[in-house]
């Protein structure tokens, strides 16, 4: 027999009467029964005496009658309640039957059993379940059974165990520059070598990848949360989550960044206003924001009803890309002013219910990337030994040298350098860093089309369109420092007498995607599933490259090619996906990379 067939209609009520207890109650209640049951389970099987002890408190409070007691532990064993009584009775010979007579013979006592320890599991396990479902039905803190302030918080997570493998096309150009190397580090200097940093586009590489991510979610009020989230990730770069198993030697240990920390204000009910570290506020796709991107800064979103079918939203927001160190130039006594870069974005739009069955959704959006073009700098004096020493000087411009870029965009040389008192000619030293040759105003047309006729399953038909309207072609091949040859040190045409790096500049302004994807809109339980497939067309300055896609072409611009996908659940919340990206470049020397990612997805 369940132990709620026993208590749920004879525990007292807060009124006296029969009915679940509670904690709020003057005796112990049912928490009283989850206690001493609990207690009873984690006991070994000689301790039946102190069992029998807890079994007469509940029948002293008034939980228990002496008859439900019995019947409740009336299996075998050798003990003896008596009422009134808390100690235990003496060890009983056992009687033909199985039960227990008293040694003294009297009547009265109520025969217990000794009780098997998965019975004792059985009943913690109907005890504390009957507890959880009593205390959702009450309120949970309202009833006293856990403090308020559980009930506003959230805790969540993810995990992603990956496989990738990459594949360089053979004929693939060999000398591509790692200009992001060289500016996160020393200057480089071409005239005295040796080789720059270069990136690999030869020679295929298999990996096993990690992402974890914990995170809390906190009520303050009905209208204020908060959010914090850590997990792994690349400090070199804004969009990597993963971290690279054995990258850092055998077994080693991977560090976790924060990912998320931001406070939301909803003022209205049509207003939410995000602080901090968010997900991206905008409805964008990864031809401009990678899907894991942070966002740090201040945005608004706005939605407003308009008639019965049509939902019209609006967001805003401003984004610090770049603070300049506060002591800029660190080594030298004479600091250098602020070249601090920003993002400021606008994105209007409507979900339009055309029929029950088909949305339509629309947003445009203008993306301007103010202070992240490279600045030439004032005349720079080479100093003695500028190789050896160039980490511990600086010229005024080497904060506008372009961080963290993937590959793609446009770069020029940004220190204008002039030859010191001890310079000797003909070779002087030319260390030098690399910023974006072109401005960053990006529009953004994002249709979508979802058809859920065909329930569960669901087909959206998607497309993105981006435009750099900041970009002057005539400007990038002119722009440059005094003494440095003018434009661009990449995206150039090939060249049969050079390997393909010294023709003219062939870089472009415009991306695009189409995608269609079938199947259950989120793959969350067993067996769902969804298929995609997808076309994109990036050029080299069409956005940022630190930016957008991770995977496609390795993450960055000046890439197009194909993305097929499909995702099949395995058990809830847990699902497995396979992905082929297969690209090429849109300009310049050739550059062909397949890449296959099979991923592990749980969350929770």
């Amino acid at each position: 027999m369940s132990v709620f067939g026993l208590l749920r209609d004879r525990t007292p009520t807060r009124a006296g009467g029969p009915g679940p207890a509670s904690l709020g109650d003057g005796g112990l209640g049912l928490f009283a029964v989850v206690t001493v049951l609990a207690a009873s389970v984690a006991l070994p099987a000689h301790a039946d005496e102190q069992t029998v002890k807890l079994i007469q408190l509940l029948i002293q409070k008034g939980i228990l009658t002496s008859g439900q007691a019995g019947e409740l532990l009336r299996e075998t064993g050798p003990a003896r309640l008596k009422r009134g009584h808390t100690a235990a009775a003496p060890q009983a010979a056992a009687a033909p039957d199985g039960e227990t007579e008293p040694p003294d013979g009297r009547k009265g006592g109520i025969r217990v059993t000794y009780v098997p320890q998965f019975i004792r599991k059985q009943i913690a396990d109907e005890v504390r379940a009957q507890v959880l479902t009593e205390n959702q039905a009450e309120g949970g803190a309202a009833s006293g059974l856990m403090p308020d302030w559980i009930n506003r918080i959230r805790v969540f997570g993810d995990i992603r165990t990956r496989y990738e493998a990459d594949s360089f096309n053979k004929g693939n150009y060999n000398e591509f520059v790692n200009y992001s190397a060289i500016n996160g580090g020393a200057p480089y200097d071409s005239n005295a070598g040796p080789y720059p940093p270069f990136l690999d586009s030869t020679q295929d590489r298999n990996r096993f990848r990690l992402r974890a991510r914990l995170g809390v979610d906190v009520n303050l009020a009905d209208n204020v949360q908060t959010v914090i989230r850590v997990g792994t990730g690349d400090p070199n770069g804004p969009v990597s989550t993963n971290a690279t198993l054995g990258e850092n030697g055998a077994f080693s240990k991977y560090a976790i960044y924060l990912d998320r920390a931001f406070v939301a204000f909803e003022p209205d009910t049509h207003t939410t206003i995000r602080a901090g570290r968010s997900s991206n506020p905008f409805s964008t796709t990864d031809i401009l924001f990678y899907n894991d991107l942070g966002f740090d800064g201040v945005s608004a979103h706005y939605e407003h009803k308009i008639g019965q079918d049509v939902n019209a939203v609006f967001t805003a927001g401003a984004f610090p890309l770049f603070n300049t160190d506060l002591a800029f130039s660190t080594n030298t006594p004479d600091k250098y002013p602020s070249t601090d870069s920003y993002l400021l974005a606008i994105q209007g739009g409507a979900n339009w219910q055309m029929r029950h069955d088909l949305t339509a959704i629309l947003n445009v959006g203008f993306f301007d990337f103010l202070g992240v073009q490279g600045a030439v700098s004032d005349p720079c004096t080479v100093q003695p030994g500028s190789t050896a020493n160039s980490a511990i000087y600086a010229c005024t411009s080497d904060d506008t040298r372009y961080l963290n870029g993937q590959l793609g965009n446009t770069l020029y040389p940004v220190r204008n350098l002039v030859a010191g008192p001890l310079s000797v000619a003909p070779n002087l030293p030319n260390p030098q860093y690399y910023g974006l040759a072109s401005r960053f105003s990006v529009l953004e047309i994002h249709p979508k089309f979802e058809i859920d006729t065909y329930a569960p399953y669901d087909i959206q038909l998607e497309g993105d369109y981006i435009k750099n309207l900041a970009f002057n072609r005539t400007a990038i091949v002119n722009h440059g420092a005094p003494g440095q040859s003018a434009g661009p040190v990449n995206n150039l045409g090939s060249s049969s007498t050079t390997g393909g790096q010294s023709g003219p500049f062939v870089g472009g302004d415009t991306g695009y995607m189409v995608k269609l994807t079938v199947g259950y809109p989120t793959v969350k339980e067993k067996w769902e599933w969804s298929v995609s497939a997808a076309y994109k067309y990036i050029a080299s300055d069409a956005t940022i490259d630190s930016l957008d896609d991770a995977e496609f072409h390795l993450g960055g611009t000046n890439a197009r090619g194909y993305v097929l996908q499909g995702v099949l659940g395995l058990a809830p919340n847990t699902n497995v996906s396979l992905r082929w990206l297969s690209s090429q470049v849109v300009s310049g020397p050739p550059d062909g990379i397949d890449v296959v990612l099979l991923d592990l997805n749980a969350s929770f």
